[in-house]
């Protein structure tokens, strides 16, 4: 009987450190892919904002430069035409 009882023992001493190595193992995977997708989630993020605002920043400056030159077309021609009235 101490002989089944001290075999049982053992068996049950193996069966945990198993259990908890791979408890450990699992927690390391999860963990680790855990990790590695947040980080290229971040990275990814980041690289779409920074993108969006390099876009809105190039359409400001465009949609910018265009209206100075509309304005200052405008303000030539109508000076032109100030000019055409003033000689009459």
């Amino acid at each position: 009987m101490r002989n089944l009882i001290a075999l049982s023992f053992l068996i049950l001493i193996s069966a945990c450190s198993t259990v908890g190595g791979a408890w450990n193992a699992g927690k390391t995977v999860v963990t680790g892919t855990v990790d590695s997708v947040v980080t290229g989630t971040s990275t990814v993020v980041s690289a779409v904002t920074e993108d969006v605002v390099d876009v809105v920043a190039f359409t400001g400056d465009t949609a910018a430069g265009m209206i100075a030159k509309t304005s200052e077309f405008i303000d030539k021609e109508t000076d032109e035409l100030q000019e055409k009235e003033a000689k009459k």
